[in-house]
């Protein structure tokens, strides 16, 4: 089996933060083109919020005293302006967490 470019991973990490979103009781919105500082709105029902959410696959490493770090890209200028938060997967541990 040949590896998963970057691009599969990508596609990959969107559709599971579809159903984490979804498992989390917020309706979900994608975008269904490849480019744009947006992949998912997400609507919450009951408070009326509407997230702009860029999802990002964390990279991790450990550092030299043993304890482990996550990164991943950041927030562009515009989706700061757009107010797009990015919403980071750990595939280590399976888990998404929101980071801006």
């Amino acid at each position: 089996m040949s590896k998963v470019s970057d691009n599969r991973t990508g596609d990959i990490t969107e559709h599971r933060a579809v159903v984490w979103l979804l498992a989390q009781g917020l309706e979900v919105f994608r975008n269904e083109c490849c480019v744009g500082p947006i992949d998912i709105i997400s609507y919450n029902t009951e408070t009326k919020e509407i997230l702009k959410i860029d999802v990002k696959t964390g990279t991790s490493y450990i550092n030299k005293d043993g304890t482990r770090n996550i990164s991943c890209q950041k927030q562009t200028d515009t989706q700061k302006e757009l107010d797009i938060k990015i919403l980071r997967y750990d595939k280590e541990e399976d888990t998404f967490e929101f980071i801006s």
